[in-house]
């Protein structure tokens, strides 16, 4: 996790997620600050590992969302992504690269923004999410996400990729996979609604139940409410534990938790204000690493 100095509303990437809103705030920085802490006290007190950086003194607001530009996944794989917007592009920091380094014993690292032709964009766990136990990778194709761009990567690390498209009640792409879709071990939460064409849906159904995984399907409300943008951790015992917002939560019905609480326990943070300016939710500050 990255502790932001520099957040706000970044009007270069809000042409392209719907999520963020430019609101006047005064002691802005202080507030989300508050968010920030609060989070890593809460994911400490469960006995979740968490390294935090401090940001830099480049003032970048998106920083806090860290997921975007790197990924270890299992087998100790290290990637860098090609981001869209230049002012993401410079949140790729090598201390953190070097860390990384260190501390997991990487075998392979691909930097995909050497392969990126001009305008393909790959945004790391935002525009893929992976099934790593079926080594199936999704993403919805947007100007964030090139799907040659992403089916050339799951080549490389020995993924099957499936894409489909996925639109907001607008009809506009929605911006980052993780919007609409969360694998878990055991089951899966995804707004299916938000897929129009009925032969991709009906895959992507498929693809998403295998192994048994259990389907808990989210309305446009609820993914309008980041209940897609969560995210599965094990704590220091290896037990399962989901991590979501407030207002994630707050949009799911009695029976959805039940079904979640079967077989994780439900972590709730506390982040309005990042959610409401930076269109990213508590999914998107977490960079989970495998190692």
């Amino acid at each position: 996790m990255i502790r932001p100095k520099h957040f706000g509303f970044n009007a270069e990437t809000a042409p392209t997620n719907s999520f963020q809103n430019q609101i006047n705030m005064g002691a802005l920085t202080d507030q989300v600050l508050h968010e920030f802490d609060r989070v890593v006290h809460q994911l400490r007190e469960a006995k979740i590992r968490v390294e935090v950086f401090e940001d830099t003194d480049i003032p970048l607001p998106d920083a806090v969302f860290p997921n975007n530009w790197f990924a270890v996944l299992p087998g100790n794989v290290l990637t860098i992504f090609p981001m869209m917007a230049e002012s993401r592009k410079r949140e790729v920091r090598m201390d953190i690269i070097e860390w990384i380094k260190k501390n997991c014993k990487i075998e392979h690292q691909v930097d995909l923004r050497e392969l990126a032709k001009e305008d393909q964009f790959l945004e790391g766990t935002g525009s893929i999410v992976f099934d790593h136990d079926t080594k199936i990778a999704f993403a919805c194709e947007s100007p964030r996400t090139s799907i040659s761009l992403f089916e050339n990567y799951c080549r490389q690390i020995g993924y099957t990729p499936f894409s489909f498209e996925s639109l907001d009640l607008l009809g506009q792409q929605i911006y980052h996979t993780n919007v609409m879709l969360s694998i878990a071990t055991n089951y899966v939460l995804v707004n299916l609604d938000s897929v129009e064409n009925q032969l991709e849906r009906s895959f992507l159904k498929l693809k998403l139940a295998q192994n048994g995984k259990e389907l808990i399907e989210l309305s446009y409300a609820q993914m309008n409410a980041f209940a897609a943008n969560v995210f599965e951790v094990q704590d220091e015992n290896g037990a399962s534990c989901l991590i979501m917002s407030s207002t994630a939560n707050e949009s799911l019905r009695t029976a959805q938790i039940a079904r979640i609480e079967r077989y994780s326990k439900i972590i709730v943070v506390n982040i309005p204000t990042i959610e409401k300016i930076g269109g990213g939710g508590i999914r998107c500050m977490l960079a989970g690493i495998f190692c």
